[in-house]
């Protein structure tokens, strides 16, 4: 019976100390990746609105469980490598193993989320967003207007250029039915590109709200340290004490040196705040000219097919291209979107640049 309660005994050790560190197995030196093993620890930064987590091992993966739990809960088994912000400024570690076999341990860290690290991420998620605004149906598009322009003006050149007959009329023909097929399913897209913007402004709006709340964020802590200021100032004048005065007034240099720092860092983050609502507009009115396009292609795709269906009846008669080929409508939009993209490009290659 004793030996049958020692085989089924399960260690369970719980350590709810502050700490930022959790380890098992070759990852530390106390605890021993063993069968039957419990542990349940506390990782915890003072004052921290937000932590970034990394979990780095490997653990028995249909039985041995690191699981942490935070905001919301995350469960991890075989072999891990994983990093993820959570809100708060602790989480709860709880690493189980079964009784079968073991494997190397796994090392759990927590980190404060430092104001450069919100701001790189907030900065590569919006270029992103204005990457994909930007590239999304429109590249696709313009190739396939070069290549239609083009393959129309090289049969429009051999038709003034060699004798006329039903060959190269059918060409011409069949290169107008194609165009008009070539715009139509172009056309038919604005319906997805469109919500594809739209998905991406949503993230935008979205990183502006949290650009807006560290902003806040620097506020608060300044108006703090304003109240620290004032309160030392007022002390220092009543004090007689030369250790105290002293004391005060590095207390005095120090607030002064944060407020600076403080002020320096909103300017930052006010210039991002800028960047965003002015390329934000910019890709408004960009979308609304990459809808103008499709509204285009979808009425010049019914301008080929008419132009065939005319060709088709009267294939003896001279055909005009010239107003297929030279389409300044077109062509006006067209410019308008690539000088729109060139300028936004400006525009986020200043933000790549920018950094806290």
């Amino acid at each position: 019976m004793q030996l049958l309660i020692i085989s089924l005994l399960i260690a369970t050790i719980t350590n709810t100390s502050s700490s930022t560190s959790f380890a098992v197995g070759k990852y530390a030196g106390e605890h021993e990746y063993t069968n039957n093993l419990t542990l349940n620890k506390k990782l915890t930064i003072a004052d921290a609105e937000e932590l970034e987590v990394s979990i780095i091992g490997k653990t028995e993966k249909c039985c041995d469980f690191i699981t942490i739990y935070a905001d919301k809960k995350f469960k991890f088994s075989g072999v891990i490598e994983q990093k993820f912000i959570v809100s708060g400024s602790s989480i709860r570690v709880i690493f189980k193993s079964d009784g079968r076999t073991t494997d190397e341990g796994v090392l759990v860290k927590i980190a404060t989320r430092l104001p450069a690290s919100i701001f790189n991420d907030i900065k590569k998620q919006l270029l992103v967003s204005i990457t994909k605004i930007l590239q999304y149906g429109t590249n696709e598009i313009y190739v396939k207007i070069n290549h239609n322009l083009q393959a129309l003006k090289q049969l429009h050149t051999k038709l003034k250029t060699t004798q006329k007959n039903y060959s190269i009329i059918n060409k011409i023909i069949r290169e107008l039915i194609v165009i008009s097929q070539n715009y139509q399913e172009i056309a038919n897209m604005s319906n997805n590109i469109m919500y594809a913007h739209k998905q991406q402004f949503g993230i935008i709006n979205n990183l502006k709200q949290q650009t807006l709340h560290n902003i806040d964020k620097i506020k608060y802590k300044y108006q703090n340290y304003q109240l620290l200021l004032n309160d030392a100032k007022n002390k220092l004048v009543e004090l007689d004490d030369p250790l105290e005065i002293q004391r005060y007034k590095f207390s005095i240099d120090g607030y002064n040196a944060i407020m600076r720092t403080l002020t320096e860092q909103q300017q930052i983050w006010d210039r991002f705040y800028h960047a965003q609502e002015v390329i934000k507009d910019k890709l408004d009115a960009h979308s609304q000219k990459v809808k103008l396009l499709l509204h285009v292609l979808g009425i010049n795709s019914q301008i080929y097919k008419q132009s065939a269906n005319v060709a088709l009846l009267r294939q003896n008669s001279v055909l005009k291209l010239n107003n297929l080929i030279n389409l300044p409508e077109l062509q006006n939009v067209i410019n308008n979107l690539k000088i729109s993209e060139t300028d936004i490009l400006k525009l986020l290659e200043k933000i790549k640049r920018a950094g806290l």
